[in-house]
């Protein structure tokens, strides 16, 4: 029997809730105003992952403004883009978005996992939650 890391279980559980409501599991990785009082932070777990390791990547989204604002955010995944090469590894769900609408201080979240294709080095990873309004975070990716 295969055991399931802690970081794995935290991914998952945030994989579900993201997929049912709109509380959160909080990362602490890099954080950015995205527009309408919204702030995303994106966290990779692990933080430096190995060539050819699983990556785990959790997004939350959080209102910071004092009215609320409506969103279309991804679900069963997130957008990637950039240099740094990963791969599915996983069926996933066919859904794409779904709207929601985030009163101050609430929060959406959403998760991917892939695999690190990419070889040693400093790569560029872009992950985008909200569809609308359209939004991209940029995170360093040091490859091990």
């Amino acid at each position: 029997m295969r055991r399931i890391s802690f970081a794995t279980a935290v991914a998952l559980l945030a994989g579900l809730l993201g997929c049912r409501s709109t509380e959160s599991v909080g990362p602490r990785g890099t954080s950015q105003l995205i527009g309408g009082g919204l702030e995303q932070t994106v966290e990779l777990i692990p933080a430096q992952p190995d060539s050819g390791q699983e990556v785990h990547i959790l997004s939350v989204v959080t209102n910071k403004s004092q009215d609320s604002v409506a969103v279309v955010s991804r679900i069963c995944g997130l957008d990637l883009a950039g240099n740094v090469a990963l791969v599915m590894n996983y069926a996933r769900c066919a859904g794409y978005s779904r709207d929601v609408v985030l009163a101050p201080g609430d929060t959406v979240t959403g998760t991917d996992m892939r695999v690190v294709a990419s070889p040693p080095g400093r790569y560029v990873l872009l992950v985008r939650q909200l569809v609308k309004p359209d939004a991209w975070v940029e995170i360093p990716v040091d490859v091990q």
